[in-house]
């Protein structure tokens, strides 16, 4: 039986969590075992609260996620050190977890759109502009009509560009930047079909689309993982396999 103690770790932070995110915490702690078997999914299923609330409440204990509060669980692990192997083993964690966590009706769906798009928009800003490139070329070497666009002037302009039935496709990390926000906003009241995937499980841009894709269930530390772009290409890798199934 494992002896680490979750109220002995977090005592001081308990007062910070709300009611359902207390029910998670004690039931954690009262389960622990149990708990470093389980994935974010069924935890939330058992504790009767959504996926959410889990995530929410490793935050207001300082941590990246699930998949870290897994990570303390380990009797090993209760007191981390700085080896290499800890901090791999952590992103690496976070990583699988995230990906046992993808949406994967809503990634079904994205696969049989692109299928019957007759035009194919994809927007990206910053550092995601080398995954928008390679998504757009892939889906261009299998014959479809993309059009890829990362400049800031276009992608302001894109909501006067695009038609009824275009498939508009934004990939962001934060889904939280300004421009992001305002293109999203904008498509929203042009009708348009839009698709977001974004690394961030509490992304504003999920007011705007109609649909989102979080391809990580966790909001990654930027000052433990400043590169942590994977699970987006993870995302796209997957809908592109499901789209050469089904065209």
């Amino acid at each position: 039986m494992s002896s680490i103690s979750l109220y002995r770790l977090f005592a001081k932070k308990i007062e910070l969590l709300s009611p359902a995110e207390k029910q998670v915490f004690f039931y954690i702690d009262n389960h622990i075992s149990d708990v470093e078997k389980m994935t974010l999914v069924s935890l939330a299923e058992t504790t009767n609260v959504s996926t959410t609330t889990v995530i929410r409440m490793c935050h207001k204990l300082k941590l990246s996620g699930f998949s870290e509060l897994k990570f303390l669980l380990q009797p090993s692990k209760a007191e981390p050190e700085n080896h290499s192997e800890d901090y791999a083993l952590t992103f690496l964690e976070t990583i699988r977890s995230g990906v046992g966590q993808l949406p994967r009706r809503e990634i079904e769906q994205l696969s049989t759109r692109i299928v019957y798009a007759s035009k194919i928009y994809i927007a990206c800003l910053g550092m995601t502009k080398t995954l928008g490139e390679y998504f757009s070329k892939s889906l261009v070497t299998s014959k479809k009509n993309v059009v890829f666009t990362y400049d800031s002037f276009i992608i302001d302009i894109l909501p006067q560009i695009v038609e009824r039935d275009d498939l508009i496709i934004i990939i962001s990390e934060s889904g939280n930047t300004a421009n992001t926000l305002s293109l999203a906003e904008h498509l929203k009241y042009n009708l348009s079909n839009v698709v977001a995937i974004v690394n961030n499980p509490n992304a504003l841009i999920s007011q705007y689309v109609e649909t989102v894709i979080y391809a990580s269930s966790e909001e990654f530390d930027e000052d433990v993982f400043k590169h942590h772009h994977a699970p987006l290409l993870i995302v796209i890798d997957l809908i592109l396999n499901i789209f050469e199934k089904k065209k």
